[in-house]
């Protein structure tokens, strides 16, 4: 019997470690809008109330949020008051579920080694649709096809396999030249590394935003990756986004900020490398974080 009752309190506690913590008296959250078209984006504040010493950070996976994406943390404020502290999170957020939602922002609160998950009050959001009131939710068909007079020239096929052959030899010298200097760059490249003194501004990239977001998104990367490497003495170049995200952390360096830096750098692997485009408002955010995490400005 009380190797019984020990295995059972054991569980109780195991799960009162994991599962999620209700809402504590103090906590709240408000929303700015009470509706949004999908994708629009709204001002979260949200009221979490630890003993004192604790920290709190939004947990954006939990599926708590009901279709309400978390954007990014707009600021972060904490005041003591007797054993206890309340945190005031101002988040940007934006739904992508239509019709009236009601979500519960999740948050972890962190006091030493223990994390415990918390579910604040639930929050109400109808969600509007960008379609017209009486707008079909269907496409509109195609025109059909037109004919057009005339008949096919005499010289088209000589035109069009002369092109095929001339397109040929035009591609086979712009690939020599690329060889050709690809190899000059190669035999430059160790003394150009050394060379470099400190990591390339943000002003290159932003040119390229609208017109090559692959270059842009890699200069990026670059960038944050040279300044992390010079400011904390962590190889940054040669690591992974998770890994440097795990070396910032056992630095010491703030929780939230080693999120944000591997945030962000997964998105720059998504353009770089996945195929990724994001839209031009995203593209601009994504410029901010980079200037937010160096310390440029918003």
């Amino acid at each position: 019997m009380m190797r019984a009752l020990v295995a059972t309190v054991a569980v109780v506690l195991a799960l009162a470690t994991v599962l999620p913590a209700s809402a504590d008296d103090g906590d709240n959250a408000r929303l700015s809008t009470v509706s949004a078209q999908i994708g629009q984006q709204s001002t979260l504040v949200l009221d979490v109330v630890t003993p004192k010493g604790a920290t709190v950070e939004v947990d954006p996976a939990a599926p708590s949020w009901n279709g309400v994406e978390v954007i990014r943390l707009v600021s972060s404020t904490s005041t003591d008051s007797g054993g206890q502290t309340t945190h005031r999170l101002e988040l940007l957020v934006a739904p992508f579920s239509l019709g009236a939602l009601s979500f519960a922002p999740a948050v972890n609160v962190i006091q030493g080694a223990d994390v415990t998950p918390r579910s604040l009050p639930a929050v109400k959001l109808t969600v509007l649709s960008t379609l017209g009131a009486n707008a079909p939710a269907t496409l509109s068909p195609l025109a059909p096809p037109r004919s057009i007079a005339g008949a096919e020239s005499p010289l088209l096929m000589p035109a069009i396999i002369s092109g095929v052959v001339l397109a040929g030899l035009l591609a086979a010298a712009l690939v020599a030249l690329a060889a050709v200097a690809l190899r000059r760059r190669l035999r430059r490249a160790a003394p150009a590394v050394e060379e470099v003194r400190g990591p390339p501004g943000l002003d290159g990239a932003e040119r390229l935003l609208d017109v090559d977001p692959v270059g842009a998104y890699r200069s990026l990367a670059a960038t944050v990756r040279a300044v992390l490497a010079d400011r904390y003495g962590i190889p940054a170049r040669a690591l992974t986004t998770l890994e440097l995200q795990r070396r910032m952390e056992s630095h010491g360096i703030d929780r939230w900020q080693a999120r944000l830096v591997g945030g962000f750098l997964d998105e720059c692997d998504a353009v770089v490398y996945a195929g990724y485009r994001p839209a031009a408002e995203r593209r601009m955010h994504d410029l901010t974080m980079a200037r937010e995490i160096l310390g440029e400005g918003a």
